[in-house]
């Protein structure tokens, strides 16, 4: 009879201990949590099969079992959950029946498992919490600054992240562990945040809903131990972030690998809807020539329906990125996207951009020394109603055989944006030729299912905040790639010396080898440090030029799609080339000629001196003067003075680029005759002329760009597809 009892114990036992990992498993796959209240329902269970045993034990030691015996054996076996046995009892039968040394061995380690877990449950939040945040801090993690509702989205999109809650209260802050959000409660003071930052790489975001003072931010992360890399990403427009980088960087400068920057909801937003949907994706092939400049009776419209906060900005970013170009007489010429503007409130037709655009352009490109830079575009601006006979008329008008047509709406709540939308494609029956896209918040998690491939839905604030968007974009990464090859940094390391030394190089090579010297963590440091120091202008000119290359891409028919794989491919670069016609690079661009040509290479090249001077006229820059291009003497590593004549001044905004595409040539022409009063400049004998050529730089900078075009795409985890539209 002991042994079928035992038998029964250890099955019990057995079984016990397998629902209680299960749970464990089941747990950690549903919430990440290895301690939960479940537990405690185990308790019981794991309790009477103890006592069981221990009445088992007595009535084999011979005693006479009643009420009082039995009840007594509770105490007992209660005591056992405190780690305490009555060896006495129990080892008479263990000693008849071996059996019962696994019998009770796994009762009291199933009973302890149990007692612990069930008391840690009332804590494992808080034990949880700590150990999440401990182990990111060591690793290094995001650090978003108050609890907001952007924080929390941010952290639900990020992994890897702390919320620094600076003081919240107990009851916020349990609610918080219940989100499965890590949380750091504590107020921003640098010598505490020392003890808990002790060294990594530690991203500080900070939105403005948080409302944290800024300056506090700043000052309470950059006095961290000089083992500690800090960059700090603060919610803010150019303006605010001008003023912080002013009153810090000189400060931030001095403590190694400390980085401020900016970001804003709508630029993010902005700058998704240019990479996302480009309007070359869109426009039908048979509106190009065959070197992919437009044919000349070919008109592109974009059509903002509302003007908030969200259209304004897409406005700014679709201006300075939606840039085509035509031929006339054998010559290329800019081809302006006609921009049509249309809201019922008329304050919000009065901006900075508009101003620039149609009076200030004109009255400070009035008297120029290099030809007037092109106009970056047309606009129409109405004060219209949306559902007004007259806003319906110019909407037809648009879409014909001979036009794309984009149209932007932003107007109120997402349900009512889409049913406009719905309205415009009824009015415009079966003409293919536009796309409407639709704002939507989604912050009710509407399903907006659209009836046509037409309707197209962006800017869903739920997947806007994100570690990819605000902190490590490919496209952000590839611009301060760009900078380190363009800027030719003074004084720069030994490894990026040597890219730059190199000069048989090809444009390919040199990207090759910097992405394998930016492998080292110091090394991609560096060129963070470097891209923060560069002013504003440069580092958004850098930025929208990567942001271009979708726009880019999709005029030459392809489209960058992310590899799932290392064995997913797209076209081959000889495949890319046969669209890519570049006649230049065969001669490293030894023919002066070349860079007036009409391949398709020189189509793409015009387009992005276009975006450029687009840029920067609505930067409020203008044209540098003759008079203010001045030679300068500087002394060469060899001890040989060497002139330049810089002819940019960032303080001033001014740049002596900002002039038509064949207008550079005029620019080039006026720097060789100052610098070099002596000579005659031949263009016929461009490739023998070392003068010439340093000076031309201006043109062939963009084709040797231009050239990286196949290997960049690739080298961000990216194939190229044929896009037939």
């Amino acid at each position: 009879m002991y042994l079928a009892l035992g038998i029964v114990y250890l099955l019990a036992s057995i079984l016990m201990a397998a629902v209680i990992v299960l749970t464990a498993v089941r747990s950690i796959k549903r919430n990440g949590d290895f301690i939960t209240k479940t537990n405690l329902f185990y308790l019981a269970p794991t309790f009477l099969i103890i006592y069981l045993l221990h009445v088992t034990a007595e009535v084999y030691n011979g005693s006479q079992m009643d009420f009082f015996s039995c009840f007594s054996l509770i105490y007992t076996s209660l005591d056992v959950m405190k780690f305490k046995v009555v060896k006495a009892m129990l080892m008479p039968i263990c000693t008849a029946y071996p059996l019962y040394y696994a019998d009770f061995v796994l009762a009291f380690i199933i009973g302890g498992i149990t007692v612990v877990l069930s008391v840690a449950s009332f804590f494992s939040k808080r034990i949880g919490n700590f150990c999440k945040v401990k182990y990111r801090f060591h690793k290094g993690c995001d650090i978003v600054v108050g609890d907001t509702e952007s924080s929390i989205q941010y952290i639900k999109n990020t992994k890897n992240t702390v919320l620094l809650g600076v003081n919240v209260s107990n009851q916020r802050f349990i609610g918080l562990l219940k989100q499965g959000v890590s949380v750091l409660n504590m107020p921003l003071v640098a010598k505490q945040l020392a003890r808990k930052l002790k060294h990594g790489t530690y991203n500080i975001i900070v939105f403005k809903d948080a409302n944290q003072s800024y300056t506090n931010v700043i000052e309470a992360f950059i006095g961290l131990p000089r083992d500690v890399d800090i960059r700090i990403y603060l919610e803010a427009n150019q303006q605010e972030m001008k003023i912080l980088k002013q009153k810090f960087i000189a400060k931030a400068d001095n403590i190694k690998n400390t980085y401020i920057s900016g970001f804003s909801k709508y630029e993010l937003m902005a700058r998704k809807f240019v990479v996302d949907y480009p309007i070359t994706k869109y426009i039908p092939r048979s509106f190009y020539n065959d070197n992919f400049s437009l044919k000349p009776d070919k008109d592109i419209h974009i059509v903002f329906v509302g003007f908030g906060k969200v259209n304004y900005q897409l406005f700014r970013m679709c201006a300075m990125q939606f840039q085509f170009a035509h031929e006339h007489k054998g010559k290329l010429a800019t081809h302006p996207v006609k921009y049509h503007i249309y809201d019922c409130d008329k304050q919000a037709l009065h901006n900075e951009f508009f101003s620039r655009i149609q009076y200030e352009f004109d009255e400070v490109f009035s008297d120029c020394d290099f030809p007037k830079p092109d106009e970056i575009c047309k606009l129409d601006i109405d004060q219209l109603y949306s559902n007004s006979v007259d806003a319906k008329k110019a909407f037809r008008s648009f879409v014909h055989k001979d036009s794309f047509t984009y149209f932007i709406v932003s107007l109120d709540a997402d349900l009512e944006d889409a049913s406009y939308a719905q309205t415009i494609m009824r009015m415009l029956d079966e003409n293919d030729n536009y796309r409407i896209f639709v704002r939507a918040k989604n912050s009710n998690s509407e399903k907006l299912n659209e009836l046509s491939d037409k309707i197209i839905y962006f800017g869903d604030e739920k997947e806007l905040y994100t570690h990819e968007n605000i902190i490590n974009d490919d496209l952000t990464e590839l611009a301060q790639k760009i900078n380190l090859l363009y800027s030719r940094i003074a004084n720069p390391p030994e490894w990026l010396k040597k890219v730059y030394e190199d000069k048989y190089l090809s444009p390919l090579q040199q990207s090759s080898i910097l992405n394998k010297c930016l492998d080292e963590p110091q090394r991609k440091d560096y060129m963070l440090k470097k891209w923060g120091e560069l002013p504003n202008i440069e580092q958004d000119s850098n930025l929208y030029h990567a942001l271009n290359l979708p726009f880019k891409l999709n005029l030459l028919g392809f489209d960058m799609v992310k590899k799932r794989d290392e064995n997913d491919f797209g076209i081959t670069e000889e495949e890319f080339n046969n669209y890519y016609v570049n006649s230049g690079r065969a001669t490293h661009y030894n023919d002066y000629s070349f860079f007036f040509n009409t391949e398709s290479s020189n189509v793409l090249a015009f387009i992005e001196h276009s975006r450029w001077n687009a840029l920067y006229i609505l930067y409020d820059y203008k044209q540098m003067k003759k008079s203010d291009i001045k030679v300068v003497e500087s002394i060469d590593k060899n001890g040989n003075i060497v002139k330049s004549m810089p002819h940019k001044d960032t303080a001033l905004r001014q740049h002596a680029c900002l002039t038509t595409y064949y207008g550079l040539k005029e620019l080039i022409e006026y720097k060789y005759k100052t610098l070099y009063p002596d000579e005659v400049l031949d263009e016929k004998h461009y490739k023998d002329n070392a003068h010439l050529k340093d000076l031309s730089k201006i043109y062939a900078y963009d084709y040797m760009d231009l050239d990286r075009l196949y290997s960049e795409i690739t080298a961000m985890g990216y194939k190229l597809v044929r896009n037939d539209n």
